[in-house]
């Protein structure tokens, strides 16, 4: 097989892998970047990863950065989300492999086939035309301008990190959260650090129950602990009812192996149990927003009965997760699944493995890589991969991705002659 231009959509630790893996496989490869390289990390950059360094690399990219004399952590190491970016994801882009293929601040913001559109060549009813038609990327440049990017072949490998959900009732926005502004924030920020001085003193209204909720509780606390106008500091939290439960339940068999997670879990729960400074909505939607003549926020929070609480707040911090931007292959054929938008295969394979295994549904660790024919979709050649794979199912680690990568090159094969690259 002659080499194939490969472009990559995120220059993340997935896209950053499957660049490495392409340049190993004997391809051309670019990767599209619209921020900077491993942004979406950058963004989440205090949190501490649940998972040990060796389950977010893989053993190409921890050799040929020792290849090139690069200190790495241990594979037992737990780093924060800045730390695995400085340490890991930032180095791989500078490797010699990849240093002349990663373009910053370059925006894919559209896929399509040159010379057809979405409707036409239907791969399913045996027209295989558009397989020999090469895809065509709109690509923007921060700088000013765009211009055409031909590829043979597209990896999408750029997360969901970038589009949070909504916080009002069924996943709609509640009246008035678009007007919002600065005063809604929905990435876990440095409440007790870097971000301390939006918080330390304010009225929050809190939304969402996920680990990402746990980790703002905590450092609440940490801030309300700190004293000074920290120790002012009011949270009025909105979550589900789970009753006895606080937090969606973790598996034993996480809570056992990972124990970062296990602390987070065990020290959320006390917070939200015992806090003084919190009050607590289990069950409540939010449905609107509207700046009072002081320049507070009112939030009008709907029980499970209907009946209204009035909340006055200061900043909104939702952490209520993300969700794939389907705009960017509105132009391909892409079956995707009516519940979680992953691609159908994937999301029909995940449902199948969770029928047989029920344990499997809740937890991360659980999750099983289906193979290369999962992968597929009706448009050739096109691959999801990374958290947006998993579109709105949460249960994603990087581990997974890198079996996807290499399930993806399963499909797209080798070219020949080979990368000739020491492997360290």
């Amino acid at each position: 097989m002659t080499a194939r231009r490969i472009a990559i959509v995120g220059a993340g630790p997935m896209g950053l892998e499957a660049a490495l893996f392409a340049r190993h496989a004997g391809h051309e490869v670019t990767v599209f970047e619209s921020a900077s390289v491993g942004e979406h990390f950058r963004l989440y950059g205090p949190v501490p990863l649940f998972t040990p360094f060796h389950m977010n690399s893989t053993d190409l990219g921890r050799s040929r950065l020792r290849a090139a004399g690069i200190k790495l952590p241990g594979n037992e190491e737990t780093l924060t989300a800045a730390e695995l970016r400085e340490r890991y994801i930032l180095p791989l882009s500078r490797l010699p492999e990849l240093n002349d293929a990663v373009q910053e601040g370059a925006k894919v913001a559209a896929i399509a086939r040159e010379g057809t559109t979405k409707s036409r060549s239907i791969a399913a009813t045996g027209d295989r035309s558009r397989s020999r038609r090469p895809f065509l990327l709109r690509v923007e440049s921060s700088k000013g301008g765009a211009r055409w990017v031909r590829a043979d072949v597209v990896i999408d490998a750029s997360g969901v990190y970038a589009t949070a959900n909504a916080t009002g009732p069924g996943g709609l926005a509640a009246f008035g959260e678009d007007a919002l502004g600065e005063r809604l924030e929905q990435r876990l920020p440095a409440i007790s650090g870097g971000a301390s001085s939006r918080y330390a003193g304010a009225r929050i209204l809190l939304v969402g129950d996920g680990r990402s909720a746990a980790n703002a509780i905590v450092d609440f606390g940490a801030l309300v602990r700190a004293g000074g106008a920290g120790a002012r500091t009011r949270v009025a939290w909105v979550h589900r009812d789970r009753g006895e439960e606080v937090f969606a339940p973790v598996p034993q068999a996480e809570l056992e192996l990972l124990p970062v997670l296990r602390e987070l879990d065990r020290r959320a729960n006390r917070i939200a149990r015992e806090a003084g400074w919190m009050t607590r909505y289990p069950g409540a939607t939010v449905t609107s927003y509207r700046t009072l003549a002081s320049g507070a926020l009112e939030a009008t929070l709907a029980d499970s009965r209907g009946k209204e609480n009035l909340v006055e707040v200061d900043r909104v911090l939702a952490l209520v997760g993300y969700r794939p931007d389907l705009s960017l292959f509105r132009e391909l054929q892409i079956h995707l699944c009516y519940a979680s938008e992953g691609p159908m295969a994937l999301a029909s394979a995940i449902l199948a493995s969770q029928g047989k295994e029920p344990a499997a549904v809740q937890g991360c660790l659980g999750q099983v890589s289906h193979g290369p024919e999962s992968l597929k979709s009706p448009e050739p050649d096109f691959y999801l991969l990374g958290s947006k794979s998993y579109g709105r199912n949460p249960n994603f680690l990087l581990t997974l991705g890198h079996r996807q990568i290499a399930d993806a090159f399963a499909l797209i094969g080798a070219a020949e002659p080979r990368l000739n690259v020491a492997s360290g």
